[in-house]
């Protein structure tokens, strides 16, 4: 009888610890699935036209973000950010070069894109790409 409690005690651990293994690679698998890798980004700097405030500003960039951008293949989202000498930087996530460079030419031509560009003070603006290296 001892010997039967001994090994149902056993095969008892041992599930447990299968059923707490297998929990665990879940937890691992759904995280990796939801983990995206920016491969380029976009970064945009510059000011505002002298009679643009900034609630017309970020009113612009939340019509961006609820346009077309949303669907864009390859976007993964922007951040803005501004200094205190009135400079705003936008970040914008992208799956690759490509899919950046496609968003460029329909950006040019939306309501919310000129909108967008009309606030823009062009002398001061500056664009850059990266693209994510790997040592």
């Amino acid at each position: 009888m001892n010997k039967i409690k001994i090994f149902t005690s056993i095969i008892a651990l041992l599930m447990m610890v299968s059923f707490a293994n297998a929990q665990s690679q879940s937890k691992s698998k759904n995280h990796k699935k939801m983990e995206v890798k920016t491969q380029y980004l976009e970064v945009v700097r510059f000011k505002l036209k002298p009679e643009v405030t900034t609630e017309q500003f970020l009113k612009a960039e939340s019509d961006i973000r609820k346009g077309a951008i949303k669907t864009q293949a390859g976007y993964q989202g922007r951040d803005v950010y501004q200094d205190t000498d009135g400079t705003w930087l936008i970040i914008i996530r992208w799956d690759d070069k490509a899919s950046a460079d496609a968003w460029t030419p329909i950006f040019m031509t939306l309501k919310e894109g000129q909108a967008f560009g009309g606030l823009m003070d062009f002398s001061s603006a500056r664009q850059e790409h990266y693209t994510l290296v790997k040592p």
